[in-house]
């Protein structure tokens, strides 16, 4: 294949090591119809489109019609307002007689074929196993998608990596707004080159290369705009403090869209990175971060050992979890994977971007491409499509786009039996890999239950609450106990069926509770549990007689976080380590000599813990004077 200047190069994992690592809609059911419509002749039913004047001439289509769907729904235009889709075997002049003044317009239902999409860029291709080019975007269904939108400049994708050259010359019709480098602490304006390491800059290219212009790749969206926040060095280093800041900047200077192809390996939980997210995401702005790339052998479970910030998501799903697939949507073996934190797939492996940096000779390589593998590049592919519903439904919340990119996903569990962890990946990769096209139908079947909404399957009797675009089990134990007197709705299972099922639902902060079988305590502290050390029991002054029992299936399915840390205002260190660490909000800040003495804190005793215990506890930034 013909590229530019250089051959594509093998990026194997766009993997580092660092404390921080680049990783790589409503349908109404109407029962009680008439015996004439039961005895309707389904073969001889005719499309028809209608925009009734008011919601009382609805009876009327549901008995002379079937397959009764509402359009528009995320339109706030009155234009748009009672517009159906139905079927009737009646022709046009009969039904017009029938709805005489229940309507504005009813036209007959034309039926269009969809129309993939080719372009001329030399790495793009139809052909899903030709993984020698793009076969990433055929496998998501982009090009059929492009049929109806190709994107829009309006929508703002923060991509928070390590910069991104915007002098490659296949990314010259991205409109890059003006970013931030946190590592140099200065302003990214127009179209330069911010990346010291290549990594953003293939991620820039999944997302927007441009499309038709004979050279190199094409990217998810033709029309895009980015906002290049540079918070990883040369290395691929950074910082939760950094990410936060960034995750902020994005929020505050109108990005619809963050990009988060970054996470840590062995990096708790972090209460600034967790209050970002909640600031962005409160604010209608979709975050997607990658699953990460842990072990090579068969990829690491986030359920009992969480990466952030993908598993930050304040347990409302304010991120969209991302693992890696294959061209036949298997699982890669450096892809992790877990029942909390993955939303969704997208292809990530062998994947053809642009690339301004060699990562073998470390010099710098302008107008380049270069196979990746890695949750890194999947993220792009979930950012791509979520920029394109917005492009065809602008007014689409962020919830609601999140909701349809899960909802829409093709399930991959059934091809994946042994690549988690050398067992099945039932439940453990979201919804299954992204369909692009069938997101951006006008509307998806079964997603009509309210975000916090307590349902009852009528089959099973088995109780969800409706959280994060998931249906999560609600245990007798703490429906009682969170939910008293609530309003719970009964609904069919097909009503469920488009929702993935998520962790079983936590009891109220701050509940201890254990597993029969296990001797280990957890406090449950924003839908994680935090496993208790006997010395933090005790000097914590908990009660056994406290804790309740759980079934082991509730407690498998939440995500563990760190340990409890000592209580608040408490001082503590280990035995092998002079450093002293202040408890404040949950969380162990080192404090240095002047600031310990300054403070008084020398009149207080120190809590000495192991030095193993002591790397599992929550920390935050240093006090120093």
């Amino acid at each position: 294949m013909p590229m530019p200047n250089t051959k594509p190069r093998k990026w194997g994992g766009a993997k580092f090591t660092a404390k921080l690592l680049l990783f790589f809609c409503l349908i109404f059911i109407f029962a009680g119809q008439t015996q004439a419509a039961a005895n309707m002749n389904a073969s001889k039913d005719i499309s028809y489109v209608i925009k009734l004047r008011n919601q009382n001439g609805l009876k009327l289509v549901g008995s002379i019609g079937r397959d009764i769907n509402r359009r528009f729904i995320f339109s706030s235009n009155p234009e748009f307002a009672n517009v159906y889709s139905f079927q009737s075997p009646y022709p046009l002049a009969d039904l017009q007689q029938l709805l005489s003044g229940k309507y504005d317009y009813l036209e007959l239902d034309k039926q269009y074929a969809a129309q993939t999409v080719y372009v001329n860029d030399p790495g793009f291709t139809l052909n899903v196993q030709d993984i020698d080019k793009e076969w990433g975007l055929a496998k998501a269904g982009f090009p059929e998608a492009w049929d109806k939108t190709t994107g829009s400049v309006k929508n703002v994708v923060a991509v928070i990596d390590t910069g991104i050259d915007a002098t490659h010359q296949d990314l010259q019709s991205i409109k890059f707004v003006g970013g931030f480098d946190f590592t140099a602490k200065q302003p990214i304006n127009g179209n330069i080159n911010s990346d010291d390491n290549g990594h953003g800059t293939l991620v820039a290219g999944v997302l927007g290369a441009a499309a038709n212009n004979n050279i190199g790749v094409a990217g998810t969206n033709w029309d895009i705009s980015i906002m290049p926040l540079k918070a990883l060095d040369a290395s691929g280093k950074g910082d939760s403090a950094s990410i936060a800041e960034a995750v902020v900047w994005a929020a505050d200077h109108g990005a619809n869209f963050i990009n988060l192809s970054v996470g840590g390996i062995g990096f708790g939980h972090d209460t600034a990175l967790a209050n970002s997210i909640s600031y962005a995401y409160n604010r209608n702005v979709l975050i997607v971060a990658a699953a990460g790339n842990d072990m090579e052998a068969t990829g690491t479970s986030l359920d009992s050992e969480p990466v952030y910030p993908i598993c930050d998501d304040n347990n409302a799903n304010m991120i969209i979890g991302v693992a890696a697939t294959d061209q036949n949507d298997l699982k890669p073996a450096f892809s992790n994977y877990g029942k909390n934190c993955i939303d969704v797939t997208a292809p990530g492996k062998r994947i053809l971007s642009t690339i301004n940096f060699d990562p073998l000779t470390k010099k710098p390589s302008p107008n380049s491409y270069a196979y990746a593998s890695g949750t890194s590049l999947a993220v792009p592919f979930v950012v791509g499509q979520a920029a394109l519903i917005k492009s065809l439904y602008p007014n689409a919340t962020n919830v609601q786009i999140r909701d349809r990119i899960i909802a829409t996903a093709d399930p991959v569990d059934n091809l994946n039996l042994t690549q988690c962890g050398n067992a099945s990946c039932r439940g453990l990769l979201g919804s299954g890999r992204i369909n692009v096209p069938k997101s951006l139908q006008d509307e998806i079947p079964g997603q009509n239950l309210a975000e916090g909404e307590l349902v009852k399957n009528s089959s099973t009797g088995a109780v969800y609450q409706i959280l994060g675009g998931q249906k999560r089990l609600v245990s007798p134990f703490v429906l009682n106990q969170k939910f008293p007197g609530a309003s719970i709705t009964v609904v069919s299972s097909r009503n469920l069926e488009t929702y993935p099922e998520g962790s079983y639902v936590t009891p109220e902060d701050g509940t201890l509770v254990k597993w029969a079988a296990d001797p280990t305590v957890y406090m449950v502290s924003k839908g994680q549990k935090l496993p208790i050390t006997y010395q933090i029991f005790m000097q914590r002054r908990l009660n056994f007689q406290d804790v309740s029992i759980a079934s082991f299936g509730e407690i498998n399915s939440w995500t563990t976080g760190n340990f409890l840390p000592p209580s608040e205002g408490s001082l503590a260190k280990s035995a092998n380590n002079p450093t002293v660490y202040w408890v404040v909000g949950g969380v162990l800040h080192p404090v240095n000599a002047e600031f310990y003495k300054q403070r008084g804190l020398n009149l207080f005793p120190i809590f000495n813990v192991s030095p193993q215990d002591l790397e599992n506890f929550p920390k935050g930034e240093a006090y120093i004077r």
